[in-house]
């Protein structure tokens, strides 16, 4: 993880870089999609973008603890409409109902995809057993076997944990709720197109396209612009970590594009 910039790097890329709308024009529209033509791309693919799925739950709690009173004795929330709205997405990310009935987190339905195609779960398993102990974030991805590129982009996600509200809250739409159906489009086209066996990957895409763009997205932003009100600096910040977000995607996304180009 020794490839990530520094501060002062990251501040100097954003000042000078793209937008947050060229970041999601530039995601939507990435060469990796149409890579992925074959069973061995699918497993490099879903290998590296497990990660995501993992500390996209640690960040969704984080907002949860956050605005919501997961203690007890129980105390009532400061916001009772922005928890409303973090609880409302946690039902359907930790405990949906598939259209077979079964209730399951799309953390497990994802593994279950992998195991569809083939991948190898033993490294993303070994990661959640690691954070389980108690090791932490930067420790466990230090010893875990997954892809470095995915271990990076879950090191930024883990650097937001600590942050105010506003900037996870940012992180959580911009980089996640509302960029994901722009993501998942492209990329279940190009799977039907190819005809490639992997039924329960194209469920979860699908799942994801339908809620984020429908319910999650509008949620996530109402709860974000809840949070910064009409405070200009938790804007910028809120601004600024959701273009490091997007940023930390696309260097991911690069990632998994070469490894397939050397298929």
């Amino acid at each position: 993880m020794t490839n990530q910039a520094s501060p002062m790097m990251e501040t100097e890329m954003l000042a000078t870089g793209p937008t947050i709308e060229q970041l999601r024009a530039r995601l939507s529209a990435h060469r990796m999609y149409g890579l992925l033509d074959s069973p061995a791309a699918l497993r490099v693919f879903t290998e590296h973008h497990v990660v995501c799925v993992l500390d996209f739950m640690s960040l969704l709690k984080s907002l949860q603890r956050g605005l919501t009173c997961v203690d007890v004795p129980w105390s009532p929330s400061a916001d009772p409409e922005s928890a409303r709205l973090i609880n409302a997405i946690v039902i359907d990310e930790e405990t949906d109902v598939r259209a077979d009935s079964r209730v399951q987190s799309h953390f497990a339905w994802y593994l279950e995809a992998m195991d569809e195609v083939g991948a190898d779960t033993a490294p993303v398993r070994g990661l959640v057993e690691a954070l389980g102990r108690g090791d932490g974030w930067e420790r466990a991805l230090a010893q875990c076997k997954m892809p470095r590129a995915s271990c990076e982009f879950g090191a930024t996600t883990a650097s937001f944990l600590p942050a105010p509200l506003h900037v996870r809250a940012a992180v959580f739409f911009h980089g996640r709720e509302d960029v994901i159906p722009r993501m998942f489009l492209p990329l279940v086209e190009g799977l039907r197109s190819q005809g490639l066996e992997c039924e329960s990957l194209v469920g979860y895409l699908t799942r994801h396209i339908e809620i984020d763009g429908g319910t999650h997205g509008p949620q996530a932003e109402q709860m974000l612009a809840r949070l910064y009100g009409d405070d200009a600096g938790r804007r910028e910040q809120a601004e600024e970590a959701a273009l490091v977000s997007l940023l930390a995607r696309e260097r991911l996304w690069d990632a998994v594009a070469e490894a397939l180009e050397r298929l």
